[in-house]
């Protein structure tokens, strides 16, 4: 270890100079007190887990009552007209929102890289458009962690061309919910004209 002494001589200069301070530290000491080792739930790293697998389990799952759920869709209204000739630049957008309403922040798992999921139904209630379809997420598991009334907040485009063909003049419903969490979902009435 090195420590800086400062020095100001007679004549007002400053002097500095390094001096090799060493520390005793004893390798063959034990550092963690006694009434830590061999403690049950005592792992590599000092962290102290207790307890049984169920107990864990139980801390971690989700309240899903606590969960709000909002989807915004524009236009609210489509034109069969537009999605048999679209433009490049036509399309819905929503705006998918969680929001964490428990008093506790929650741990959410996502077996892929997709976090969440948007479906066009007919009026028969058939599956005509799923958004994931058109793309290919990673394999990779991941975690997200949503403090206590904060938001998770997703974007997802679906384009007119995408529909052509899938969707006849009458309602139709949009859906959206979080990958392996389907219960947290939101759906909005989507109107097609001629």
């Amino acid at each position: 270890m090195r420590g800086w002494i400062v020095a100001i001589g007679m004549a007002g200069w400053l002097s500095l100079s390094a001096e090799y301070c060493p520390a005793e530290v004893d390798a063959s000491r034990d550092t963690v007190p006694k009434k830590f080792q061999g403690a049950p739930g005592l792992i590599k790293g000092g962290f102290l887990i207790q307890g049984s697998k169920r107990r864990f389990e139980k801390a971690n799952e989700l309240n899903l009552e606590s969960f709000k759920t909002k989807l915004e869709v524009t236009p609210g209204e489509l034109s069969l007209k537009k999605i048999r000739e679209p433009q490049p630049d036509d399309q819905i957008n929503l705006k998918f929102t969680v929001t964490n309403g428990s008093e506790n922040g929650t741990f959410l798992f996502f077996p892929t890289a997709q976090r969440c999921e948007a479906e066009v139904r007919n009026e028969a209630g058939e599956v005509v458009y799923t958004w994931s379809e058109d793309f290919e997420f990673a394999p990779e598991a991941g975690y997200g962690f949503l403090n206590a009334g904060e938001r998770l907040n997703y974007r997802i485009s679906i384009p007119y061309q995408a529909l052509r063909g899938r969707v006849s003049v009458g309602s139709a419903t949009l859906s959206a919910n979080l990958v392996n969490y389907p219960q947290l979902r939101a759906e909005m009435p989507l109107q097609v004209v001629p």
